[in-house]
Order: structure tokens, then sequence, then C-alpha cells
């Protein structure tokens, strides 16, 4: 790690905001105790400063900067996993009638709850996976708009400018694609082994 990085990390970490919090109170004691504001200043700093060297010698400092980094990671994990489920309830609350293209809505949703629940229990996120349950969202607004489009041309007699051939089966084949790259997903989030597999390394434990 870089000095600079680490420093950044520092100053984020608990340790990093007690030590300036320290050299923060001992310059407005010294401004209290009369002490010209340049070397109150200094003497803040000094703490600070000497507080961080001990940290880093002592194996303190480097701790703190890992708990630092882990838990901002854990909050951006937390973020995605949090936009990637409200992206599977917005998926599961589109209605477009029984058919083959709700069926394979369904199997995105299946899919996604499979995904979302192995990120959970592997603290982990997969940008592919996510990725992949946005653009099953647009694939079913392009089909929805494709519908109304439909039926307004044939309510009013309309000629269909838009033609969009096979549209059901392209979409239907487009949604299967992205529940495909979910359970694929999911499964590297498992250590790249089915439910099957899975099972069996439990029982071999036990």
């Amino acid at each position: 790690m870089l000095p600079r990085d680490y420093l950044k990390w520092y100053l984020r970490s608990p340790l990093g905001i007690g030590s300036g919090f320290a050299g923060f109170v001992a310059v407005v004691a010294a401004g209290v105790a009369g002490l010209p504001f340049w070397l109150a200043l200094l003497s803040g700093s000094a703490i600070a400063a000497l507080t961080g060297i001990v940290a880093l010698l002592s194996g303190v400092g480097p701790r703190s900067v890992v708990a630092a980094m882990d838990a901002a990671n854990a909050r951006e994990k937390a973020k995605k996993l949090a936009r990637a489920e409200a992206a599977r309830e917005r998926l599961g609350r589109m209605r477009i009638g029984e058919g083959k293209a709700a069926e394979a809505v369904h199997l995105v949703v299946l899919a996604s709850g499979e995904y979302l629940e192995a990120c959970k229990r592997e603290s982990a996120d997969d940008p592919l996976a996510d990725a992949a349950l946005d653009e099953a969202i647009d694939i079913v607004d392009i089909f929805l708009k494709e519908k109304d489009e439909t039926a307004t041309e044939k309510r009013f007699g309309l000629k269909d400018e838009d033609p969009f051939a096979d549209a059901e089966d392209r979409v239907v084949a487009a949604l299967k694609e992205k529940a495909s790259i979910l359970r694929e997903r999911r499964i590297q989030i498992d250590g790249g082994l089915p439910a099957a597999g899975r099972m069996a390394v439990r029982e071999e434990i036990e």
C-alpha cells in the first residue's frame, strides 16, 4: 500500500479520527492557556503526528486501516445488494399477462433470488449478475411498450409503423439468457458448486 493510501484510510479509521480529535483538543487547550496560535497549532499537530507514528510502529495503525477498508467495502456491497434487491422487486411487480414471456420473467426473478441469497451468504456481489438483472428490466420494458403500441393500433385500426417481428420469442430468449447469467454467477459465488455439490460437501464435513 502506498503511503498516501495508508494515510487516507488511517484518517478515516476510528484511531485516525481519535488522534485528530486529540490534536484539536490540544490546540484549544493551548489557546486557552494563552499560548500563541502558531505554537498551539504546532503542539496539536505534534500530538496527532506522534500518535500516528506510534500506531504505525506498533501495528495498531495498519490494523485500524484494514478495519476501515473492510468497513467501507462492506458498506459498498450493502448498497449494491440493496440496489439489486430493489431491481428484483421491480421486475417481480411488472405484469405482462400470461404466456411464455411471463414464465421467462418468473425464471429471472427466481434466478435473481438465488443470486441474492448467495450474495448474502458469502458477503459477495457480482457486477455481471447485477447488470443482467438491470438488462432484464429493460427488456421487459421494451416488451410492455410494444404490447401497448400493438393494442392501441388494433383498437384504432392504425398501421404498425414500427413492427417488432417475433417480439415475444425474442424477449423470452433474451430473458432466459439473463437468467442463465444470474445462475452461473450464483454458482461462482458459491465456490463453483451447484446446490447438490454444496450439499455433498456439507454432508462430508458433518
